[in-house]
């Protein structure tokens, strides 16, 4: 198979910080020593792709140009000379946000690789998925199943996987009442993940055609953002774990006022400023209150699992390589239901 591959390929590139992405031919990338080329099927388009586009993540000048995605699924073509474990050619793996960690440190031993300090993210250090060949390390290689179909499953590596890991972390039970406060992509994979565990949802968003689609999901719950929210949330029985998707620190008021005593509230939205969290409420309440990023390999491989065993119908709409920059532009103002795919067939 390596002697059929072209010698360049396209790929959406976004040239420096705050410039909009170029469809451009670039050389094909050789996988070297622990490394395989992966023919990409499909790449979701994720909010983080539109953070680094607009230069939101303060990354060095040096970085670009560089290619984005980090939602990736595709077969694996080409071997690099040396590699050990790699998968088969013809094997359809993901591309996530992980591309590879120190896996010697104290989160890569115990299963936080999204923690390690030398750790490099597909689409940030490392080149990304929007291309039609991309490199993954053997050791980073995450089998996707064929239950899955690469459209609907290219989401699942980032949107939903951080909702699964968001989920793990908690004490959530069958009966639990998970309150998900912003309901786009995100927050659609929590309520159907919670849902299929056993958890009542309660859903807030300033979206009614968000809450609509939260309903049809599964949602026991609606409520619209506003300043009597949490209490309604209490009211309807009060959140024993909230799970935060919406980028803004108005809404922990709302958080504090539905919160059960001990709940869990999990941080998964990129908050950059401060939140007012009082001390004595946290501990006349013993809440848990943490972050969640990304989730590891393990996770990984076993949030596919279920997700082949219970497909998750989050609305996922198909785009070409062409169009990456027009739908970062819709993710920009808010007029996407679900999630955004590049389909490379297209």
């Amino acid at each position: 198979m390596t002697d059929t591959l072209p010698l360049t390929m396209k790929a959406a590139i976004c040239p420096a910080p705050g410039a909009p992405v170029e469809i451009r031919e670039v050389a094909m990338p050789t996988p070297g020593a622990g490394q395989v080329l992966v023919q990409m099927e499909t790449c979701g388009v994720c909010h983080s792709d539109l953070h680094l586009r607009e230069g939101q993540e303060n990354l060095p000048d040096s970085l670009y140009p560089l290619v984005l995605g980090h939602e990736g699924i595709g077969r694996v073509v080409q071997i690099g000379a040396g590699t050990k474990n790699a998968p088969e050619i013809g094997t359809r793996i993901g591309l996530p946000w992980i591309f590879e960690t120190c896996m010697q440190c104290k989160p890569c031993r115990t299963g936080h690789e999204a923690l390690c300090a030398a750790g490099n993210a597909r689409g940030v250090q490392k080149h990304g998925a929007f291309a039609q060949y991309a490199l993954c390390p053997a050791d980073f290689a995450v089998e996707i199943p064929e239950e899955i179909d690469p459209l609907r499953g290219a989401p699942l590596l980032c949107a939903g996987l951080m909702a699964w890991s968001a989920l793990r972390k908690t004490r959530l039970e069958a009966g639990t009442n998970v309150l998900i406060i912003g309901a786009g992509g995100l927050g659609q994979y929590a309520i159907l993940i919670a849902k299929v565990r056993g958890a009542r949802v309660m859903v807030v968003d300033r979206d009614p055609s968000k809450l609509k689609t939260a309903k049809r999901l599964g949602a026991d719950v609606i409520v619209p953002t506003g300043e009597d929210a949490g209490a309604e949330i209490r009211q309807a029985g009060g959140a024993d774990v909230t799970l935060n998707f919406a980028p803004s620190p108005a809404i922990w008021p709302m958080i504090e006022a539905a919160a059960n005593p001990m709940s869990d509230i999990v941080a998964v939205a990129m908050v950059h400023d401060p939140m007012p969290l009082s001390m004595m409420w946290l501990i006349n309440g013993g809440h848990r209150v943490f972050g969640s990023s990304v989730g590891s390999r393990q996770e990984l491989a076993d949030f596919l699992a279920f997700a082949a065993a219970h497909p998750l119908r989050v609305e996922v709409q198909a785009i070409a390589l062409e169009d990456v920059n027009a739908a970062l532009d819709a993710l920009k103002a808010g007029d996407v239901a679900g999630r955004l795919c590049i389909d490379f067939a297209q």
